[in-house]
């Protein structure tokens, strides 16, 4: 069984992109660990709607299964990394109060400080 449930906030807004027919929405967590802090790279497939609702410092609980990319570098060098592939995202804050902005990148729309 391959299950992890992670509660954290996200670093940045979330990065999306279609892929063929396919949404693919990109955030890093950072989650507490005591006294350090772990940075989880996030993808969630077909969840479209989680820029609208989640902005950087978003308190989430992420629930999906781990998986390894590896790759080689021009150089010939093998990398991986960790990535949580996501099945399911609880928003954990309240719902944010949006007003317009002229940021593409942003839906228009960022939190009221």
């Amino acid at each position: 069984m391959n299950q992890t449930v992670l509660t954290g906030n996200l670093t940045a807004d979330i990065e999306t992109r279609e892929i063929g027919e396919q949404h693919l929405s990109k955030f890093t967590l950072a989650c507490n660990e005591g006294e350090r802090v772990v940075f989880m790279p996030i993808e969630a497939w077909n969840m479209s709607h989680l820029p609208d609702h989640l902005l950087k410092g978003s308190k989430v609980l992420i629930s999906g299964s781990l998986k390894q990319d590896n790759w080689e570098t021009d150089a010939g060098d093998k990398r991986s990394r960790i990535v949580l592939t996501a099945y399911k995202v609880e928003f954990l804050d309240p719902a944010p109060e949006l007003k317009e902005t002229s940021n593409p990148k942003a839906n228009n729309r960022r939190r009221v400080a």
